[in-house]
Protein backbone atom coordinates (compact mmCIF):
# COMPACT_ATOMS: atom_id res chain seq x y z
CA UNK A 1 0.00 0.00 0.00
CA UNK A 2 2.84 2.37 0.88
CA UNK A 3 4.47 1.69 -2.52
CA UNK A 4 1.19 2.49 -4.33
CA UNK A 5 0.78 5.77 -2.44
CA UNK A 6 4.39 6.65 -3.17
CA UNK A 7 3.90 5.99 -6.90
CA UNK A 8 0.70 8.07 -7.05
CA UNK A 9 2.29 11.02 -5.23
CA UNK A 10 5.42 10.80 -7.39
CA UNK A 11 3.39 10.80 -10.62
CA UNK A 12 1.22 13.73 -9.49
CA UNK A 13 4.34 15.66 -8.55
CA UNK A 14 5.94 14.91 -11.92
CA UNK A 15 2.81 16.02 -13.80
CA UNK A 16 2.60 19.24 -11.75
CA UNK A 17 6.27 19.99 -12.38
CA UNK A 18 5.84 19.44 -16.12
CA UNK A 19 2.81 21.73 -16.17
CA UNK A 20 4.70 24.42 -14.28
CA UNK A 21 7.63 24.19 -16.67
CA UNK A 22 5.22 24.42 -19.64
CA UNK A 23 3.67 27.57 -18.14
CA UNK A 24 7.03 29.26 -17.65
CA UNK A 25 8.23 28.88 -21.27
CA UNK A 26 8.79 32.21 -23.08
CA UNK A 27 5.61 33.70 -24.41
CA UNK A 28 7.00 34.10 -27.93
CA UNK A 29 7.11 30.29 -28.23
CA UNK A 30 3.44 29.77 -27.39
CA UNK A 31 1.92 30.42 -30.88
CA UNK A 32 4.36 28.02 -32.53
CA UNK A 33 3.67 25.34 -29.89
CA UNK A 34 -0.11 25.64 -30.32
CA UNK A 35 0.20 25.43 -34.08
CA UNK A 36 2.28 22.26 -33.87
CA UNK A 37 -0.10 20.65 -31.38
CA UNK A 38 -3.07 21.32 -33.70
CA UNK A 39 -1.28 19.68 -36.66
CA UNK A 40 -1.35 22.87 -38.76
CA UNK A 41 1.13 23.18 -41.62
CA UNK A 42 2.65 26.40 -42.88
CA UNK A 43 0.58 28.01 -45.63
CA UNK A 44 1.69 28.52 -49.23
CA UNK A 45 4.59 30.85 -49.84
CA UNK A 46 3.49 34.49 -50.10
CA UNK A 47 4.21 36.52 -53.21
CA UNK A 48 7.63 38.07 -53.61
CA UNK A 49 6.33 41.57 -52.86
CA UNK A 50 5.43 40.47 -49.27
CA UNK A 51 8.93 39.16 -48.41
CA UNK A 52 10.19 42.49 -46.94
CA UNK A 53 7.13 42.64 -44.66
CA UNK A 54 7.74 39.06 -43.47
CA UNK A 55 11.41 39.78 -42.84
CA UNK A 56 10.46 42.82 -40.77
CA UNK A 57 8.02 40.76 -38.70
CA UNK A 58 10.64 38.04 -38.14
CA UNK A 59 13.14 40.63 -36.97
CA UNK A 60 10.59 42.01 -34.50
CA UNK A 61 9.84 38.50 -33.20
CA UNK A 62 13.51 37.65 -32.57
CA UNK A 63 14.31 38.06 -28.86
CA UNK A 64 16.83 40.70 -27.94
CA UNK A 65 20.14 39.55 -26.45
CA UNK A 66 19.68 39.38 -22.70
CA UNK A 67 22.03 41.10 -20.27
CA UNK A 68 23.66 38.57 -17.94
CA UNK A 69 23.93 39.78 -14.34
CA UNK A 70 27.08 39.43 -12.28
CA UNK A 71 27.43 35.87 -10.92
CA UNK A 72 28.11 35.90 -7.16
CA UNK A 73 28.89 33.06 -4.76
CA UNK A 74 28.08 34.14 -1.18
CA UNK A 75 30.18 32.03 1.19
CA UNK A 76 28.62 32.85 4.55
CA UNK A 77 28.10 29.49 6.22
CA UNK A 78 25.18 29.80 8.70
CA UNK A 79 25.38 33.46 9.73
CA UNK A 80 23.66 35.23 6.80
CA UNK A 81 19.96 35.53 6.01
CA UNK A 82 20.13 34.29 2.40
CA UNK A 83 16.42 34.76 1.69
CA UNK A 84 16.58 38.39 2.81
CA UNK A 85 19.66 39.11 0.67
CA UNK A 86 18.13 37.50 -2.41
CA UNK A 87 15.11 39.77 -2.03
CA UNK A 88 17.01 42.98 -1.24
CA UNK A 89 20.08 42.68 -3.49
CA UNK A 90 18.59 41.69 -6.84
CA UNK A 91 21.05 43.08 -9.42
CA UNK A 92 23.26 39.95 -9.30
CA UNK A 93 22.82 36.25 -10.00
CA UNK A 94 23.50 34.05 -6.96
CA UNK A 95 25.20 30.76 -7.86
CA UNK A 96 25.60 27.59 -5.83
CA UNK A 97 29.29 26.93 -6.40
CA UNK A 98 32.44 29.03 -6.40
CA UNK A 99 33.54 27.67 -9.78
CA UNK A 100 30.46 29.20 -11.43
CA UNK A 101 31.03 32.65 -9.93
CA UNK A 102 32.64 35.85 -11.14
CA UNK A 103 32.88 37.16 -7.57
CA UNK A 104 33.37 35.04 -4.44
CA UNK A 105 32.28 36.80 -1.23
CA UNK A 106 33.85 35.10 1.79
CA UNK A 107 32.26 36.20 5.09
CA UNK A 108 33.85 35.61 8.49
CA UNK A 109 32.79 36.82 11.93
CA UNK A 110 34.38 37.38 15.32
CA UNK A 111 33.30 38.92 18.62
CA UNK A 112 34.00 42.61 19.04
CA UNK A 113 33.07 43.16 22.67
CA UNK A 114 29.85 45.10 22.22
CA UNK A 115 28.75 43.08 19.22
CA UNK A 116 30.14 41.23 16.24
CA UNK A 117 32.57 42.13 13.47
CA UNK A 118 31.70 40.86 9.98
CA UNK A 119 34.55 40.77 7.45
CA UNK A 120 33.47 40.57 3.80
CA UNK A 121 36.32 39.53 1.48
CA UNK A 122 35.33 40.12 -2.16
CA UNK A 123 37.49 37.87 -4.36
CA UNK A 124 37.43 38.53 -8.10
CA UNK A 125 37.31 35.54 -10.45
CA UNK A 126 37.42 35.10 -14.23
CA UNK A 127 37.63 38.59 -15.82
CA UNK A 128 37.71 40.16 -12.34
CA UNK A 129 40.68 38.13 -11.12
CA UNK A 130 43.01 40.24 -9.00
CA UNK A 131 40.28 42.74 -8.11
CA UNK A 132 39.99 41.84 -4.43
CA UNK A 133 38.66 44.14 -1.72
CA UNK A 134 37.77 43.70 1.95
CA UNK A 135 35.01 45.52 3.83
CA UNK A 136 34.05 45.35 7.50
CA UNK A 137 30.61 45.66 9.10
CA UNK A 138 30.14 45.95 12.87
CA UNK A 139 26.85 45.01 14.51
CA UNK A 140 25.86 45.76 18.10
CA UNK A 141 24.50 43.41 20.73
CA UNK A 142 21.52 45.75 21.01
CA UNK A 143 20.65 45.52 17.29
CA UNK A 144 17.59 43.56 16.30
CA UNK A 145 17.90 40.75 13.77
CA UNK A 146 16.40 43.00 11.10
CA UNK A 147 18.90 45.78 11.84
CA UNK A 148 21.82 43.35 11.60
CA UNK A 149 20.77 41.86 8.27
CA UNK A 150 19.89 45.30 6.87
CA UNK A 151 23.31 46.70 7.81
CA UNK A 152 25.06 43.67 6.39
CA UNK A 153 23.10 43.95 3.13
CA UNK A 154 24.18 47.57 2.73
CA UNK A 155 27.88 46.70 3.04
CA UNK A 156 27.31 43.76 0.69
CA UNK A 157 25.83 46.12 -1.93
CA UNK A 158 28.71 48.57 -1.64
CA UNK A 159 31.25 45.83 -2.19
CA UNK A 160 29.45 44.51 -5.27
CA UNK A 161 29.36 47.98 -6.85
CA UNK A 162 33.13 47.74 -7.39
CA UNK A 163 32.47 45.00 -9.95
CA UNK A 164 29.51 46.74 -11.60
CA UNK A 165 31.57 49.57 -13.11
CA UNK A 166 31.03 49.39 -16.85
CA UNK A 167 28.36 46.70 -16.49
CA UNK A 168 25.17 47.21 -18.56
CA UNK A 169 23.04 46.93 -15.40
CA UNK A 170 24.85 49.76 -13.60
CA UNK A 171 22.47 52.57 -14.80
CA UNK A 172 19.57 50.74 -13.17
CA UNK A 173 21.15 50.67 -9.71
CA UNK A 174 19.94 53.40 -7.36
CA UNK A 175 22.46 54.86 -4.94
CA UNK A 176 21.14 56.90 -2.01
CA UNK A 177 22.78 58.77 0.84
CA UNK A 178 21.22 59.31 4.24
CA UNK A 179 22.24 62.61 5.80
CA UNK A 180 23.97 62.28 9.17
CA UNK A 181 22.97 64.25 12.20
CA UNK A 182 25.08 67.35 12.92
CA UNK A 183 26.65 65.74 16.00
CA UNK A 184 27.56 62.64 14.02
CA UNK A 185 29.21 64.72 11.27
CA UNK A 186 31.31 66.61 13.78
CA UNK A 187 32.36 63.53 15.74
CA UNK A 188 33.05 61.31 12.73
CA UNK A 189 31.78 57.82 12.02
CA UNK A 190 34.10 55.83 14.31
CA UNK A 191 33.27 55.89 18.01
CA UNK A 192 35.91 57.38 20.29
CA UNK A 193 36.42 56.91 24.02
CA UNK A 194 35.01 60.33 24.83
CA UNK A 195 31.90 59.59 22.71
CA UNK A 196 30.82 56.53 24.72
CA UNK A 197 29.21 57.23 28.10
CA UNK A 198 29.59 53.50 28.92
CA UNK A 199 33.32 53.54 28.13
CA UNK A 200 32.89 50.45 25.89
CA UNK A 201 31.29 48.34 28.65
CA UNK A 202 28.42 46.10 27.57
CA UNK A 203 26.07 44.31 29.96
CA UNK A 204 23.69 41.46 29.35
CA UNK A 205 21.17 39.82 31.66
CA UNK A 206 19.01 36.78 30.87
CA UNK A 207 16.48 34.64 32.71
CA UNK A 208 14.87 31.52 31.24
CA UNK A 209 12.31 28.97 32.35
CA UNK A 210 11.46 25.86 30.34
CA UNK A 211 8.75 23.26 30.88
CA UNK A 212 8.19 20.06 28.94
CA UNK A 213 6.09 17.00 29.61
CA UNK A 214 4.06 14.00 28.56
CA UNK A 215 1.66 11.76 30.47
CA UNK A 216 4.40 9.90 32.34
CA UNK A 217 7.38 12.24 32.08
CA UNK A 218 7.99 15.90 32.80
CA UNK A 219 10.97 18.23 32.89
CA UNK A 220 11.49 21.76 34.12
CA UNK A 221 14.59 23.91 34.10
CA UNK A 222 15.51 27.41 35.22
CA UNK A 223 18.60 29.34 34.20
CA UNK A 224 19.92 32.86 34.46
CA UNK A 225 23.05 34.81 33.70
CA UNK A 226 24.57 38.26 33.91
CA UNK A 227 27.69 39.37 32.05
CA UNK A 228 29.80 42.52 31.88
CA UNK A 229 32.36 42.82 29.08
CA UNK A 230 34.67 45.51 27.74
CA UNK A 231 36.73 45.22 24.56
CA UNK A 232 39.24 47.70 23.15
CA UNK A 233 42.43 47.29 21.14
CA UNK A 234 44.49 47.38 24.35
CA UNK A 235 42.31 45.46 26.83
CA UNK A 236 39.65 42.77 26.89
CA UNK A 237 37.66 42.20 30.09
CA UNK A 238 35.08 39.43 30.45
CA UNK A 239 33.01 38.55 33.52
CA UNK A 240 29.89 36.44 33.97
CA UNK A 241 27.62 34.97 36.63
CA UNK A 242 25.42 32.08 35.53
CA UNK A 243 23.39 29.26 37.02
CA UNK A 244 21.10 26.45 35.98
CA UNK A 245 18.77 24.07 37.78
CA UNK A 246 16.87 21.24 36.09
CA UNK A 247 14.54 18.51 37.37
CA UNK A 248 13.06 15.48 35.60
CA UNK A 249 10.25 13.16 36.74
CA UNK A 250 9.51 9.69 35.33
CA UNK A 251 6.63 7.38 36.20
CA UNK A 252 7.86 3.78 35.95
CA UNK A 253 5.76 0.75 35.03
CA UNK A 254 5.21 -0.21 38.68
CA UNK A 255 3.86 3.28 39.46
CA UNK A 256 7.05 4.48 41.15
CA UNK A 257 7.96 8.10 40.40
CA UNK A 258 11.63 8.74 39.79
CA UNK A 259 12.88 12.31 40.37
CA UNK A 260 16.29 13.46 39.23
CA UNK A 261 17.78 16.95 39.45
CA UNK A 262 21.05 18.71 38.66
CA UNK A 263 22.58 22.09 39.55
CA UNK A 264 25.40 24.11 38.07
CA UNK A 265 26.55 27.58 39.14
CA UNK A 266 29.58 29.60 38.07
CA UNK A 267 31.23 32.98 38.52
CA UNK A 268 34.08 33.65 36.10
CA UNK A 269 36.25 36.50 34.87
CA UNK A 270 39.25 37.20 32.67
CA UNK A 271 41.43 40.21 31.90
CA UNK A 272 43.50 40.19 28.70
CA UNK A 273 46.23 42.72 27.81
CA UNK A 274 47.30 43.18 24.19
CA UNK A 275 51.08 43.12 23.73
CA UNK A 276 51.38 43.98 20.06
CA UNK A 277 50.31 42.15 16.91
CA UNK A 278 51.54 38.72 18.08
CA UNK A 279 51.43 38.58 21.90
CA UNK A 280 48.84 38.75 24.67
CA UNK A 281 48.75 38.15 28.42
CA UNK A 282 45.84 37.31 30.69
CA UNK A 283 44.72 36.32 34.15
CA UNK A 284 41.49 34.46 34.76
CA UNK A 285 39.59 33.13 37.73
CA UNK A 286 36.39 31.26 38.52
CA UNK A 287 34.23 29.80 41.26
CA UNK A 288 32.11 26.76 40.35
CA UNK A 289 29.57 24.43 41.91
CA UNK A 290 28.38 21.37 39.97
CA UNK A 291 26.54 18.19 40.94
CA UNK A 292 27.78 16.56 37.71
CA UNK A 293 31.43 17.04 38.73
CA UNK A 294 30.85 16.38 42.48
CA UNK A 295 31.95 19.94 43.30
CA UNK A 296 30.42 21.82 46.19
CA UNK A 297 32.76 24.75 45.51
CA UNK A 298 35.84 24.99 43.29
CA UNK A 299 37.88 28.21 43.20
CA UNK A 300 40.63 28.57 40.59
CA UNK A 301 42.96 31.23 39.19
CA UNK A 302 45.56 31.14 36.42
CA UNK A 303 47.77 33.70 34.64
CA UNK A 304 48.69 32.98 31.04
CA UNK A 305 50.47 34.17 27.93
CA UNK A 306 49.67 33.67 24.24
CA UNK A 307 51.61 33.98 20.98
CA UNK A 308 50.00 34.17 17.52
CA UNK A 309 52.23 33.18 14.61
CA UNK A 310 50.12 35.44 12.34
CA UNK A 311 49.13 39.03 13.18
CA UNK A 312 45.97 39.24 15.28
CA UNK A 313 44.54 41.61 12.66
CA UNK A 314 44.27 38.60 10.31
CA UNK A 315 42.52 36.37 12.83
CA UNK A 316 39.24 36.32 10.89
CA UNK A 317 41.04 34.48 8.06
CA UNK A 318 43.91 32.62 9.77
CA UNK A 319 45.41 32.16 13.24
CA UNK A 320 47.97 29.86 14.83
CA UNK A 321 48.12 30.45 18.58
CA UNK A 322 50.18 28.94 21.40
CA UNK A 323 48.68 29.49 24.87
CA UNK A 324 50.29 28.56 28.18
CA UNK A 325 48.69 28.91 31.63
CA UNK A 326 49.76 27.91 35.13
CA UNK A 327 47.47 28.12 38.13
CA UNK A 328 45.86 26.58 41.18
CA UNK A 329 42.44 25.43 42.35
CA UNK A 330 40.92 24.88 45.78
CA UNK A 331 38.10 22.33 45.73
CA UNK A 332 35.46 21.23 48.24
CA UNK A 333 33.67 18.06 47.12
CA UNK A 334 30.05 17.11 47.79
CA UNK A 335 31.04 13.48 48.47
CA UNK A 336 34.31 11.81 49.39
CA UNK A 337 36.34 11.10 46.26
CA UNK A 338 38.12 7.96 45.07
CA UNK A 339 41.29 9.49 46.58
CA UNK A 340 39.66 9.59 50.06
CA UNK A 341 39.49 13.39 50.27
CA UNK A 342 36.62 15.84 50.67
CA UNK A 343 38.71 18.94 49.90
CA UNK A 344 42.13 19.69 48.42
CA UNK A 345 44.31 22.33 46.75
CA UNK A 346 45.81 21.52 43.35
CA UNK A 347 48.36 23.17 41.05
CA UNK A 348 48.27 22.60 37.31
CA UNK A 349 49.46 23.95 33.98
CA UNK A 350 48.07 23.88 30.45
CA UNK A 351 49.35 24.20 26.88
CA UNK A 352 46.90 24.88 24.04
CA UNK A 353 47.84 24.97 20.35
CA UNK A 354 45.06 26.12 18.03
CA UNK A 355 45.05 26.59 14.26
CA UNK A 356 42.17 28.26 12.38
CA UNK A 357 41.99 28.78 8.63
CA UNK A 358 39.14 30.22 6.55
CA UNK A 359 39.87 30.32 2.83
CA UNK A 360 37.90 30.27 -0.47
CA UNK A 361 38.31 26.48 -0.76
CA UNK A 362 36.77 25.89 2.69
CA UNK A 363 37.67 26.13 6.36
CA UNK A 364 39.59 24.12 8.92
CA UNK A 365 40.38 24.05 12.61
CA UNK A 366 42.86 21.93 14.54
CA UNK A 367 43.70 22.05 18.24
CA UNK A 368 45.83 20.20 20.78
CA UNK A 369 45.38 20.72 24.53
CA UNK A 370 47.63 19.25 27.21
CA UNK A 371 47.11 19.72 30.95
CA UNK A 372 48.75 18.19 34.02
CA UNK A 373 48.66 18.46 37.81
CA UNK A 374 52.03 19.75 39.00
CA UNK A 375 51.68 18.10 42.40
CA UNK A 376 50.45 14.82 40.79
CA UNK A 377 52.49 14.57 37.55
CA UNK A 378 51.12 11.16 36.58
CA UNK A 379 47.61 12.63 36.30
CA UNK A 380 47.05 14.48 33.04
CA UNK A 381 44.64 15.13 30.17
CA UNK A 382 45.38 15.26 26.42
CA UNK A 383 42.85 16.36 23.83
CA UNK A 384 43.13 16.46 20.04
CA UNK A 385 40.37 17.81 17.84
CA UNK A 386 39.73 19.26 14.44
CA UNK A 387 37.29 20.11 11.71
CA UNK A 388 37.73 20.30 7.94
CA UNK A 389 35.22 21.48 5.36
CA UNK A 390 36.61 21.22 1.85
CA UNK A 391 35.12 21.89 -1.59
CA UNK A 392 36.51 19.04 -3.69
CA UNK A 393 35.05 19.86 -7.11
CA UNK A 394 32.08 21.80 -8.43
CA UNK A 395 29.12 21.08 -6.14
CA UNK A 396 30.94 18.46 -4.05
CA UNK A 397 31.82 19.30 -0.43
CA UNK A 398 33.52 17.04 2.07
CA UNK A 399 33.36 17.54 5.86
CA UNK A 400 35.03 15.71 8.72
CA UNK A 401 34.84 16.62 12.41
CA UNK A 402 36.32 14.81 15.37
CA UNK A 403 37.77 14.96 18.86
CA UNK A 404 39.61 12.45 21.03
CA UNK A 405 40.63 12.83 24.69
CA UNK A 406 42.86 10.77 26.96
CA UNK A 407 41.71 11.26 30.56
CA UNK A 408 43.73 10.57 33.66
CA UNK A 409 42.79 13.51 35.87
CA UNK A 410 39.31 12.73 37.24
CA UNK A 411 40.13 13.40 40.89
CA UNK A 412 36.55 14.56 41.52
CA UNK A 413 34.89 11.15 41.05
CA UNK A 414 32.86 10.12 44.14
CA UNK A 415 33.96 7.07 46.09
CA UNK A 416 30.48 5.62 46.43
CA UNK A 417 28.89 3.86 43.47
CA UNK A 418 26.70 5.93 41.17
CA UNK A 419 23.09 4.74 40.85
CA UNK A 420 21.76 3.32 37.60
CA UNK A 421 19.34 6.25 37.34
CA UNK A 422 22.21 8.76 37.48
CA UNK A 423 24.10 6.81 34.83
CA UNK A 424 21.13 6.62 32.45
CA UNK A 425 20.19 10.28 32.94
CA UNK A 426 23.80 11.50 32.68
CA UNK A 427 23.58 13.27 36.04
CA UNK A 428 27.10 12.30 37.16
CA UNK A 429 30.46 12.09 35.42
CA UNK A 430 31.60 8.51 34.89
CA UNK A 431 35.10 7.08 35.23
CA UNK A 432 36.72 6.68 31.83
CA UNK A 433 40.16 6.66 30.26
CA UNK A 434 39.01 8.33 27.04
CA UNK A 435 36.13 9.87 25.14
CA UNK A 436 35.67 10.66 21.49
CA UNK A 437 33.37 12.23 18.93
CA UNK A 438 33.64 11.76 15.18
CA UNK A 439 31.54 12.59 12.14
CA UNK A 440 32.17 12.46 8.41
CA UNK A 441 30.03 13.24 5.42
CA UNK A 442 29.74 14.85 2.04
CA UNK A 443 27.14 16.70 0.01
CA UNK A 444 26.78 16.99 -3.75
CA UNK A 445 24.66 19.63 -5.45
CA UNK A 446 24.04 19.58 -9.20
CA UNK A 447 21.63 21.05 -11.71
CA UNK A 448 20.99 24.76 -12.17
CA UNK A 449 23.89 26.95 -11.06
CA UNK A 450 21.57 29.81 -10.08
CA UNK A 451 20.15 30.40 -6.62
CA UNK A 452 18.13 33.61 -6.99
CA UNK A 453 14.50 32.71 -6.33
CA UNK A 454 12.86 32.86 -2.90
CA UNK A 455 9.52 31.05 -2.60
CA UNK A 456 8.44 30.66 1.05
CA UNK A 457 5.12 28.90 0.42
CA UNK A 458 4.49 25.86 2.66
CA UNK A 459 7.78 26.50 4.47
CA UNK A 460 6.07 26.37 7.85
CA UNK A 461 4.80 22.78 7.57
CA UNK A 462 6.05 20.66 10.46
CA UNK A 463 4.99 17.21 9.34
CA UNK A 464 1.76 15.28 9.44
CA UNK A 465 0.26 12.04 8.30
CA UNK A 466 0.45 10.48 11.75
CA UNK A 467 3.29 8.40 13.20
CA UNK A 468 6.43 10.37 13.81
CA UNK A 469 5.31 13.44 11.90
CA UNK A 470 7.28 12.62 8.74
CA UNK A 471 4.21 12.18 6.53
CA UNK A 472 4.23 9.41 3.94
CA UNK A 473 7.99 9.41 3.50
Amino acid sequence: MRAVIFAVVFNLTFIAAAAAQQEELPQQQQPQRRQAQQGQQPGPQAPAQREPEQQQQQQQQQPQESVVALRVFLDCDRDCDFDYLRREVTFVNYVRDRQDAEVHVLVTTRDSGGGEEWTLAFIGLEQYEGQDITLVYNSSNTDTEDEVRSGFAQVFRIGLLNYMIGHPLLPGIDISYEELEEAERQAGVMAQFQDDPWNFWTFRASLDAEFEGEERTSEKSFSGSFSANRTTEAWKIRSEVEGRFSEEEFELNDGTVLVSDSRNYQVSGQVVKSLGEHWGASIRGSADASTFDNQDLAISAAPGIEYNFFPYSESSRRALTFTYEIGFSSVDYEEETIFDVTSETLFDHLLLINYDLNQPWGESNFSVELSQFLDHPSQYRAEVGGRLEFRVIRGLSFEVDGEFSWLNDQRFLPKEDISDEEVLLRRRALATDFNYEFSIGFSYTFGSIFNNVVNPRFSGRRGGGGGNGDGFF
